[in-house]
């Protein structure tokens, strides 16, 4: 363990299980004050990862938002206001998939996902934004995916929400420049996670992992670590930008 974000307030969406979770316990091994974690329905998970927040020595919250209503995410932010003072960093990491080519996706799977993917981290950046400002500054880091990058062809409407997070975190970025507010996206490939594993364990699965270079999936790791850099106070001068760590199944020149 170390220290690299020492004091910190962290609040993250979606932090019970999966990259979530990862981050969340990533944030306490490098000295986060507290970790305050949403979720929706699996409390088991959140109460699990905050009993390994809580033996990291950080200060857990878990707390049950809907992250497509205002007045949940008001109350979640406002708590963890009053209570640490103000709010170092904020992880949008909620998100929900349903796979299917772009013929079978109904308007109502559409109208969902883009409520979670894009509409939430719309809405929980909106009520952070005036504590970072207040506070002097502040790291937002919204979680895409490669999806967003090249289209993904079986997950239309997943695909466009995590292209419009991307842009969204541009958007925030330029707001937020003058503020000292610094606002990226990371955009992983297929990892490897206890909502992917079954996934990886089929035809499809495989399929996406023969496509990226190094022909493995990647770990939590990978994306943990790189939260925890952008957290960080070692990297100030890295706003609007979106890191890809897919395996080299996408790159630009």
């Amino acid at each position: 363990m170390t220290d690299r974000l020492k004091g910190k307030v962290c609040l993250i969406t979606g932090g019970g299980r999966g990259l979530g979770m990862a981050i969340a316990l990533a944030f306490a091994k490098e000295g986060a004050k507290a970790v305050a974690i949403s979720y929706v329905s699996n409390e088991k998970y959140a109460e699990d990862t905050c009993k390994q927040l809580a033996e990291l020595g950080t200060t857990a919250y878990m707390t049950p938002v809907e992250v497509t209503n205002r007045e949940s995410i008001k109350a979640w932010v406002n708590h963890i206001i009053d209570t640490e003072g103000h709010i170092d960093v904020l992880v949008n990491n909620a998100g929900i998939n349903k796979q299917g080519p772009i013929d079978t996706v109904t308007e109502e799977d559409w109208d969902k996902i883009m409520a979670v993917n894009l509409k939430g981290p719309f809405l929980v950046s909106q009520e952070v934004l005036p504590d970072m400002v207040g506070s002097g500054g502040g790291r937002i880091i919204n979680i895409a995916s490669v999806s967003g990058l090249y289209g993904g062809p079986t997950t239309a409407h997943y695909a466009a929400s995590k292209a419009g997070l991307i842009s969204l975190t541009q958007v925030i970025a330029r707001w937020g420049a003058e503020h000292n507010i610094m606002v990226n996206s990371i955009a992983p490939g297929i990892i490897e996670t206890d909502l992917t594993r079954e996934e990886l364990a089929s035809g499809g699965g495989a399929g996406v992992v023969a496509m990226t270079l190094l022909k493995r999936p990647g770990q939590v790791e990978d994306v943990s670590s790189i939260a925890v850099m952008l957290a960080s106070d070692e990297q100030n001068y890295m706003t609007g930008q979106t890191i890809s760590p897919n395996g080299g199944s996408y790159f630009t020149a």
